[in-house]
């Protein structure tokens, strides 16, 4: 971490908005960084230590109760969405947008933020888009923007290390999490389950099984950013399909034959073209896995937890996967390389691994390639693989700090502000910033400008911009949205979701490299399955079998 980078900073407050918001957006001091990090280094990285988190309040847990599902019917997309997930589909954004009523709120007490994210990518004076979002949102707050990965979980230790707790604050797996959760924040279970969610009619658009990202045993905690759980496709462009001949980038395949067999069409080692680029133990394994029938993550036998690690079908997919990465047919440099998406650009190679919701922004940034999808097969044939099931909502969630109502109920309508739908103002407002200052409308698609000064993220409070099928060609639209429709029922879910484990909290991460380590070899051919077997027997008598025991546990509570 570069500490330099973390020194205050503030900008002037704007007395002159007639008491609408002020903000001041800042990070933490050098000294209080450095002095929470030596603390949050006794406590252990992978979170918070016991002292920090003990509580003399129970900890509530289940039964499991989420809100109900309410679309909002303020715009009306052309393709409506589906209590499943399956996202609504707009041609183009509303003209003019819907305005939503009741903002900016009245004037409330400041508030304090710790979310993901940067501060700001100019100075503050210069960031017209931190002072608008406080104007259209009346809200005066205190924006802390910590970075991603270990750098947030640091910023998260020192904030609570040192009793510094954020009224509205960016909640990531750390040891002893329930205790943590239920002394510093809200359980908002008995005000938004059920119909109590129609308060507040953005959240209410967020689809139920969302929420399940946001719960802990049963009770929900914070606010989910949603994102469509059609998993992950696998695109090509037009162009390099047809040089390489197949006429139509949307192959239909029987089984993991055929898969192969235009694998090897897509290659030709002398001319420097491979199918595939990307790091086969992140992305093919994944796709692998989804041929041969393996779980997604954990699956739940009858009160029995099994990882996907344990099955057969996960072994089977590793062997599979090895074939094809033996043949040649992933670019030689892919296990190191981070120049997956270059390759892809370039031609280098025809295919490219994403989740679901990254196949419309591909289209959306490159119409000339007319992207399409391959479907991918069961591995034996017998239609289409049922697919793993990507997570309904960002795994990091927005909790708020315990407080009284009043407070509270502050909180709760800033947050319904920044999920606002795509198609209101305050969706281009959160999400977008200022028209022909951050983004511009284009053939009715709001586009962000390049470079151009960042927001504060909130949009990470259930901002729906990933759940939504905008501004691409018609017929880019309606193949994402029937492919959707098609895979997301039959779609196979992680059973762990909204369940809590503390060994998966504070061992499992350690075990992260030598899983990728032994599946790499397994692949290059460099050792023996055997090998493999041998792990996965480490694996579950150091996290596993707790894991599972402690998943089960949680599962019987709700």
């Amino acid at each position: 971490m570069n500490n330099d980078k973390l020194l205050k900073q503030e900008s002037t407050p704007v007395d002159s908005m007639k008491g609408r918001a002020v903000f001041e957006a800042r990070t933490f001091p050098r000294r209080q960084v450095l002095t929470g990090l030596v603390g949050a280094t006794a406590l252990g990285l992978a979170g918070c230590g016991p002292s920090n988190t003990g509580t003399t309040e129970p900890i509530r847990t289940g039964p499991a109760a989420l809100p109900a599902y309410v679309p909002y019917e303020g715009v009306t997309p052309d393709v409506p969405g589906t209590p499943d997930g399956v996202p609504p589909l707009f041609r183009s954004y509303p003209n003019p947008p819907v305005v939503r009523d009741g903002f900016p709120l009245p004037k409330g007490a400041p508030f304090t933020a710790l979310f993901q994210g940067s501060a700001s990518n100019v100075s503050l004076a210069d960031n017209k888009n931190f002072t608008f979002v406080a104007e259209q949102a009346g809200a005066t707050f205190d924006y802390v923007g910590g970075g991603y990965g270990s750098d947030y979980v640091a910023k998260l230790q020192v904030a609570m290390a040192g009793g510094d707790i954020p009224d509205l604050c960016m909640i990531v797996s750390v040891a002893e999490l329930p205790k943590l959760l239920a002394k510093h924040f809200t359980d908002l279970t008995d005000v938004l389950a059920g119909d109590g969610i129609k308060k507040y009619p953005a959240l209410a658009n967020i689809p139920t099984e969302t929420w399940k990202t946001s719960s802990v045993n049963g009770r929900i905690y914070g606010f989910p950013k949603p994102l469509v759980t059609a998993g992950w496709v696998v695109n090509a462009r037009s162009d390099v399909m047809a040089e390489r001949g197949f006429s139509d980038p949307n192959v239909k395949l029987r089984d993991g034959a055929e898969f192969v067999d235009m694998l090897k069409q897509l290659t030709n080692r002398d001319k420097n073209q491979f199918a595939l680029g990307e790091h086969p133990v992140d992305r093919l394994m994944f796709i692998m896995k989804q041929m041969c029938g393996a779980p997604t993550g954990w699956k739940n036998e009858n009160g029995t937890f099994v990882h996907e690690i344990m099955t057969e079908e996960m072994k089977e997919a590793l062997a599979r996967c090895g074939e094809i990465v033996r043949a040649g047919y992933v670019h030689p440099e892919a296990f190191t390389s981070s120049q997956r998406y270059p390759w892809f650009v370039s031609g280098v190679t025809a295919l490219y691994f994403q989740d679901f919701g990254a196949w419309g922004d591909t289209a959306r940034n490159n119409p000339e390639w007319k992207v399409g999808n391959i479907e991918i097969p069961k591995w034996d044939g017998g239609g289409i693989a049922p697919i793993r099931k990507t997570a309904a909502g960002y795994y990091a969630y927005v909790a708020i700090k315990k407080s009284d109502d009043a407070r509270l109920e502050q909180m709760l309508r800033f947050i319904d502000y920044c999920a606002s739908p795509y198609g209101t103002q305050q969706f281009l407002d959160i999400t977008y910033g200022i028209e022909d200052y951050s983004y511009r409308m284009i053939d009715g698609t709001p586009q962000k400008i390049a470079d151009s000064p960042n927001l504060p993220q909130f949009i990470y409070a259930g901002g729906n911009h990933r759940m939504v099928l905008f501004g691409q060609d018609a017929e880019s639209l309606a193949a994402q949205r029937e492919y959707a429709a098609k895979v997301i029922p039959t779609g196979v879910s992680n059973a762990s979701v909204g369940l809590y484990s503390e060994t998966a909290a504070t061992k499992e991460p350690t075990m992260a490299k030598s899983l990728s380590d032994i599946q790499r070899q397994v692949l290059l051919g460099e050792k023996p399955m055997s090998a493999w077997d041998e792990f996965v027997t480490t694996w579950r008598s150091k996290v596993g079998d707790a894991m599972a025991a402690e998943y089960a546990e949680s599962a019987a509570q709700q």
